[in-house]
């Protein structure tokens, strides 16, 4: 026969014995590693005012920017408490869940639209050194009441998703990857 020809010959038996060992080991190592890394990662957004795909978050509102007590240049936080409950949790060897329990989380995340109801309530003010105050049951004196009712409205949140996965966070879960790979042939 005329021609040539080649022949390749593998030899699989490292490849072989490293795939045994994954599979004794499983993957409830890595599960553990993924979920701090991305815990971490939805926490830094915080501080970066961006999504993950690296567009930044909508401003505040400007009423509520005027109003916001702490943290006036910051969105999303006022007291930290959303930031700091984002947690993972493995839910088997092969999935680790990233997210918060904040039942305000979602909307944040997603966005939307909340209804408020129309409301009637008496108030009661007081007047101090020519300021009108609010006043607790405990004041006597001095102490005007009137009932005030709002109408009903709605707000609207835009999204501002702090949970996903951005193209530095694949790059990261890569590295995190190959180095569990590299440790898991021991």
């Amino acid at each position: 026969m005329a021609g040539t020809h080649l022949t390749i010959t593998v030899d699989d038996a490292q490849a072989r014995a490293r795939l045994a060992r994954l599979a004794e080991l499983g993957m409830a190592s890595l599960m553990p590693r993924l979920g701090e890394y991305l815990t971490e990662s939805a926490q830094r957004r915080f501080t970066t005012q961006t999504a993950p795909d690296g567009a930044p978050w909508a401003p505040l509102q400007a009423r509520y920017a005027r109003r916001k007590k702490y943290n006036q240049d910051k969105i999303l936080t006022l007291r930290g408490y959303l930031r700091s409950q984002i947690h993972y949790q493995v839910t088997d060897a092969r999935t680790v869940e990233v997210g918060s329990n904040q039942e305000y989380a979602a909307i944040h995340q997603l966005g939307g639209t909340i209804e408020q109801h129309a409301q009637s309530r008496k108030t009661r003010y007081r007047s101090v050194a020519g300021r009108v105050l609010f006043a607790k049951k405990s004041h006597t004196r001095g102490v005007t009441e009137r009932w005030v009712t709002r109408g009903a409205y709605q707000v609207k949140i835009p999204a501002r998703p702090f949970l996903g996965i951005s193209a530095e966070d694949e790059r990261k879960i890569r590295d995190i990857l190959a180095h569990w790979l590299d440790g898991a042939d021991g």
